[in-house]
């Protein structure tokens, strides 16, 4: 891991070395937002009488940002940087709740393998960086940390020279997961987690200006 801090390091010095005329700086964002709902159906075997419950439902939002440099045609360096957030009601009581809350800062490095007038197409290479808590309306449940690195297919669309769209879909990646227990940090497990995610929810969307 101390390698790939020494790799960021030494793109920001070779970025600062050789700006170009082309250099540019763009900033991006985007918005999410999610609700989950539903019922249980349950057949008792003896009876044969159906009981239906609602299930606890879920509200969520998700904030994002990015600033990127281009200090050349195909090469940038810049940072993502995500807060989330999700809570959960009892469906009987609403006054019980779980809510988890998370922010992320991923410093990455971008080449793009296709760049023309009207579209930019490549990949990142992201340090992953986050923390998170858990927590009930009594009291904290845990904390959670992680530390890793991900390969994430990204593309850019321009419809002015100074707007575009931004689409980024599925990773390859490696994170090092802690969740610590709020009462007592001694209390944790570690996740070690190797994934390739294709799945349509990694599908993200922002908007591009560059400067």
């Amino acid at each position: 891991m101390k390698n790939l801090f020494k790799a960021i390091a030494l793109v920001a010095i070779f970025a600062a070395a050789t700006t170009s005329a082309n250099a540019q700086l763009y900033l991006s964002g985007n918005v999410s937002m999610n609700h989950t709902s539903g019922k249980n159906e349950i057949e008792n075997p003896a009876t044969k009488e159906i009981t239906t419950t609602d299930e606890d439902p879920t509200n969520g939002f998700s904030l994002g940002a990015e600033i990127g440099y281009y200090f050349n045609d195909n090469m940038a360096f810049g940072a993502d940087v995500t807060f989330s957030h999700s809570k959960s009601k009892d469906a009987n009581d609403k006054k019980i709740w779980t809510a988890n809350n998370s922010f992320n800062i991923n410093p990455y490095f971008r080449y793009d393998f296709v760049s023309t007038e009207k579209i930019s197409f490549g990949a990142k290479a992201e340090a992953l960086l986050g923390f998170g808590k858990n927590k009930n309306n009594e009291h904290d449940l845990y904390k959670t940390s992680q530390l890793g690195v991900a390969i994430i297919p990204v593309l850019n669309y321009k419809f002015t020279p100074n707007w575009s769209a931004g689409v980024q879909f599925g990773a390859l990646s490696y994170i090092h997961h802690v969740s610590k227990n709020a009462a007592n940090e001694k209390n944790k497990s570690i996740d070690n987690i190797w994934d390739c995610n294709l799945k349509l929810s990694s599908l993200t969307f922002s908007v591009v200006y560059t400067f």
